[in-house]
């Protein structure tokens, strides 16, 4: 029986699909904060997401990186894009140090979604409805990844 590889191009195609997505949202997310549209369009909590950008946490953030947040986001979303899409089917045993560094990059979306649920909840009292979007895709990206990553360590040793 044949091993199918953690690498296999459906999932990471899926996964740069996702990507694309979430960075096209961080991309609309970012233009409001850099004042280039008026408002954010939120389905589900109307100015919600609008509070969330506008929040005494997200302009911290901006100070200490001269860039709105979700501009960072859409870089790291554009980095885990390009991640899914480079090497081969057996870039797990051929190129471990790129699916790390996808891992590392998958991982630190993951975190960033969590911190960014719990501050909406616990700190701003506010929804953004394409922030919880861009979350969820972190987290479903993540446990895509896991099996190639894990692979990858597996083959380190």
């Amino acid at each position: 029986m044949q091993r199918v590889s953690p690498s296999r191009w459906p999932r990471r195609l899926l996964i740069a699909a996702l990507a694309a997505v979430a960075m096209c949202v961080a991309i609309y997310l970012g233009m409001y904060q850099l004042r280039v549209i008026g408002t954010v369009s939120d389905p589900l909590f109307g100015r919600g997401s609008e509070l969330v950008l506008d929040s005494r946490v997200s302009q911290t953030i901006r100070r200490f990186t001269v860039v709105p947040d979700s501009i960072l986001g859409a870089l790291a979303y554009g980095c885990e894009l390009l991640f899914a899409l480079i090497g081969s089917s057996e870039r797990y045993r051929t190129h471990r140090w790129l699916v790390l560094l996808f891992g590392l990059n998958s991982a630190a979306l993951a975190i960033a979604a969590v911190a960014l649920v719990a501050l909406q909840a616990f700190v701003i009292h506010a929804g953004c409805f394409f922030c919880l979007v861009s979350a969820a895709i972190s987290f479903t990206i993540a446990g895509l990844a896991a099996g190639e990553i894990r692979a990858a360590t597996v083959s380190v040793r």
